[in-house]
Parts: structure tokens; C-alpha cells; sequence
């Protein structure tokens, strides 16, 4: 057991940018007219804490004055979902959480939890459910000697990070945006800064403490309790238990953190995506590398991106050399080499995820070739939905083997469709070309990534076969009366007016 155990600069990132979260108040105002109609059908309270129930000031009932605020704030997302919990509960301790646990159980609801809100489906938010917002719950405890930090889900992993950096000179994987919760990053995987260096999110979740479906808090190790933490790593929204700390490994911090870009037009698009398919393999690991395409005054314009993390000028000029040798270099529209430090504080004002926008998003994993990759990705860049709209591709192989753990499905290359946009009359529309242009990839797709699922309108293998079969053994037997509810259930696209 470790020394925790026991419960008690400018660049582009991976998906170019992720914003701010947004307080309670702008997400409210910025679906106003959507939130007013949810409001106005909304039922009469379903209940009230007296100022003896433990979770008095803490609870607020669907009905009661500021549940809508709360509601629309547990997600990023200015599309919020048509999901109403019951209660919502912004714990601030373990026993908030049992007691919320609890509750439910008493009431018949299920649980469901919130811990940084960046989630795109918004899975955390469920009907006949008690919402457990960790937003409240800010733990974090660095144990440089074990390489361990004891931490809150609910942890930015931008704030981690600088406190690692300015205190300790360590690091550990976290999101490349800014303000997202560890929470859902680790258990849903965690491709983060460095990660095919350091290992996923879930891979450097060491333990973990946990309010399972009885209502118990429990420690989560190798050694103790150990399907829940197998769980953990990777299961994402089907894990059976309410996260209340994590243990997160950590490493010695890199020295050197530098990106080189270059942006073409559309006419380069297959030269550098099979350039980058057909040299990929001799990609170091500290060198990150992304493609990003969208609409720039009605022509596509195709960025390809460079992120480095590394210990030496040698080693970090080396790997970013790499990029140079593109066949398309020589006519690119623009190119940057600039260093930056992780954890970036703010983010930069060209930012693709703008604060306050709508999002309908959706991704594969694929190992196919140059020859089958090709003549699917133009398509890719012909019809966006809105001008904000783009499409990212992110190398992530050669694969290694995996530990055991619930995150099993991984591919040499990660491809995801995101619509930006901020008219709620957009909804189907932009939900449509999302999912959509994932689906013309079928043919290449050998599963799909748990952080931006779109398990709703486009169902996808997001864990191996085993690894599925053990998760829902697992369920059965430690929340047999299904208090956790799990994955979102498929429902048909909606069809665009």
C-alpha cells in the first residue's frame, strides 16, 4: 500500500484547443431559451432537505429555484441534455457522497456523477437520478517521494500540473486543455500530454477511493479490492461506484516542451495525411503529432502539428526536425516554432472549442493503411456543417500492449468529426454530419474512443470483448440493483429539419 493508502505561450493542442469551464450563471444564460422551455415543463419539486438531513445546503431538488442553474453548469457544453436528475448534490466530503449514495438508494434513483463537466455527451447528467457534482471537492496532496499525488476528481488537471511543476518538478499525464477534470479523463482513458511517453490517464491511476452501491467507502489497489480499480481504468461512465480520490502517479517533469506547425491548403490534404500514415513509425515518442482541417473562407485549410515534451535541445529539435521532411513543407501557407509550458494557464483567444458553443462530436480508431485511408478522408473536409466546424486526426501509434484494465481498444490513428456551432436550431443538423462522417469510416474503424463517445446515435466498440463481457460481470456483482446506471442506451439520430 502506498504512503496515501486508505480512504480518508501559445500552441495548439489535441484537439487544438479546449476552453474554460464556464460558471453556473454564463451556462445558464447561454441556452436561455432552451433552459426557459426545460425549465417551464419541469415538474414540481420532488423533495426538500430539512436543515437536520445531512446533506442540507447541499442537495438541490429538481423544482427548486436554482436546480436549472446547477443543472446546465454540471455541463460544459452549451447543448445541454434533455436529462433531468432528481436531485443534485454538490458534495463537498465523502460523507456527502455517501449520504447522496445513500439517498438514492432509500428513494429507488440512481447515482450518477460529475467531476470536471467536459464530457460531450453529458452522461453524467440522468433522469430518475441523484447527481453528485464533486466540483466542491478539491483535494490535492503531492508525495514526492512515492511519485504519488492524492487528489480530488474534480482536480483541473492544468492545476495539478502547475503545482507539480512549480513545487516539485514532476508531471503526469492530464487533458491538453485547460480546466478538465481528471476525473472523466483518466476513467474514460486519457490521451494527455506525453501519454505515449508516460502511459494514459487510467494507467498512471495507481488507487483510487470509492463510495460503491451500498453506500460503503472503500480503497481501491493492486492489492485490495482490485476489480474496482480495474474497473476504473478505462470504463468511463460504465463504472459501478462514485470516485472520491485518486492516486495518480507521477514522473520527473520534461525540460524542454516545444511545437512546430504548418498550415497548406485543401489541395495538400492527401499528400500530408498519407506522408504522416507512411512515416509514423519512425515517430519518437515525445513528438505528438495532429492534423486539424476546417473552413477557412469556403476552402479547406489543413494544419499539421507538432507537439514535443522532452529533456534535451538534441532530443526535441531532432524529433520536431521530422516534420520538415513532409513532401508539402515547401508549400505551406504559414509555420510556427514556438516553446510553451505545461500546464498551459489560459488558453489562447484562436481557440476551436470557444467558451459559450453548442458541440456535436464523434470519433474512430483505425489501423488502415495509406491505400484505404486516402480516398476516405477527403470527404471529410467537403461539407461542414458551420464555419467553427473541423475535423482532428491524432497519431497515436505504433500500439503497445496494454496492462489489464478496462481500457482495451486503442488504434494507430484516432479520427474525430466536432461541429461548433450556437444556434440551438443547429441541433440536428450538426448532430447529423458529426455522426455521419464517422460512419463513412466504418469500413476502417476498429472501435471508438470512451472520452468522445457518441454511444447514443453511432454505438461503437469502445472496449474489447473481454474486457466487456468482465465490466458487465463485474456490475451484476458489486451494483446488482443497478444503481449506477451505466452507458447512455442508443437511440435513433435526430433527423434534420
Amino acid at each position: 500500500m502506498n504512503a496515501f493508502a486508505g480512504p480518508g505561450v501559445i500552441m495548439v493542442t489535441r484537439r487544438e484547443f479546449l476552453d474554460t469551464l464556464a460558471s453556473a450563471g454564463a451556462l445558464a444564460a447561454t441556452a436561455a431559451g432552451q433552459s426557459l422551455a426545460q425549465a417551464q415543463s419541469a415538474p414540481a419539486a420532488v423533495g426538500h432537505a430539512a436543515a437536520t438531513d445531512p446533506l442540507a445546503g447541499r442537495i438541490t431538488f429538481r423544482g427548486e429555484a436554482r436546480y436549472e442553474a446547477l443543472r446546465q453548469a454540471a455541463s460544459w457544453n452549451a447543448r445541454k441534455p434533455n436529462r433531468f436528475p432528481n436531485a443534485i448534490v454538490l458534495a463537498e466530503s465523502d460523507g456527502d457522497v455517501i449520504a447522496a449514495v445513500k439517498l438514492a438508494a432509500e428513494r429507488n434513483w440512481q447515482v450518477s456523477t460529475r467531476s470536471g463537466g467536459h464530457s460531450w455527451s453529458t452522461s453524467h447528467t440522468r433522469d430518475n437520478s441523484v447527481q453528485i457534482n464533486l466540483a466542491r471537492m478539491k483535494q490535492l496532496e503531492v508525495d514526492p517521494d512515492a511519485m504519488i499525488a492524492r487528489i480530488s476528481p474534480s482536480t483541473y488537471g492544468n492545476v495539478l500540473n502547475k503545482q507539480l511543476r512549480e513545487q516539485y518538478q514532476l508531471f503526469t499525464p492530464s487533458a491538453h486543455g485547460v480546466n478538465v477534470g481528471m476525473g472523466g479523463f483518466a476513467m474514460c482513458g486519457g490521451h494527455g500530454w506525453n501519454s505515449r511517453v508516460f502511459g494514459l490517464g487510467c494507467e498512471n491511476l495507481v488507487a483510487l477511493d470509492l463510495v460503491d452501491s451500498r453506500g460503503d467507502l472503500i480503497h481501491a489497489s493492486e492489492s485490495e479490492n482490485s476489480d474496482y480499480l480495474w474497473a476504473a481504468r478505462g470504463s468511463g461512465p460504465g463504472f459501478f461506484g462514485t470516485a472520491t480520490r485518486y492516486y495518480v502517479r507521477l514522473h520527473p517533469r520534461p525540460q524542454l516542451m516545444r511545437t512546430r506547425g504548418f498550415v497548406f491548403g485543401g489541395e495538400e490534404l492527401e499528400t500530408v495525411v498519407g506522408w504522416v500514415r507512411d512515416t509514423m513509425g519512425s515517430f519518437p515518442l515525445i513528438l505528438e503529432v495532429v492534423m486539424i482541417g476546417r473552413q477557412k473562407d469556403g476552402e479547406p485549410v489543413f494544419t499539421l502539428i507538432g507537439n514535443c515534451l522532452g529533456n534535451s535541445e538534441a532530443e526535441v529539435s531532432a524529433a520536431l526536425a521530422i516534420l520538415d521532411a513532409c513532401p508539402a513543407v515547401p508549400r505551406a501557407k504559414s509555420s510556427w516554432l514556438r516553446d510553451f509550458i505545461v500546464p498551459l494557464d489560459v488558453e489562447p483567444p484562436t481557440d476551436s472549442n470557444p467558451t459559450g458553443a453548442r458541440f456535436a462530436v464523434d470519433n474512430i480508431w483505425t489501423n488502415a493503411s495509406s491505400a484505404a485511408l486516402l480516398p476516405l478522408v477527403r470527404p471529410l473536409f467537403s461539407n461542414f456543417p458551420t464555419p467553427a466546424s473541423y475535423v482532428f486526426i491524432q497519431v497515436w501509434g505504433p500500439v503497445r500492449k496494454l496492462p489489464d484494465m478496462a481500457y482495451s481498444v486503442q488504434g494507430d490513428i484516432y479520427i474525430s468529426s466536432n461541429a461548433v456551432y450556437y444556434d440551438p436550431a443547429d441541433d440536428a443538423r450538426c448532430e447529423a454530419w458529426a455522426v455521419q462522417a464517422m460512419r463513412n469510416l466504418d469500413a476502417i474503424s476498429i472501435g471508438a474512443q470512451m472520452n468522445d463517445e457518441n454511444i447514443q446515435h453511432h454505438p461503437a466498440r469502445y472496449l474489447s470483448a473481454e474486457a466487456a463481457k468482465r465490466l458487465e460481470k463485474l456490475r451484476h456483482r458489486y451494483d446488482p440493483q443497478n444503481r449506477f446506471p451505466g452507458y447512455l442506451k442508443p437511440e435513433a439520430i435526430p433527423v434534420p429539419s
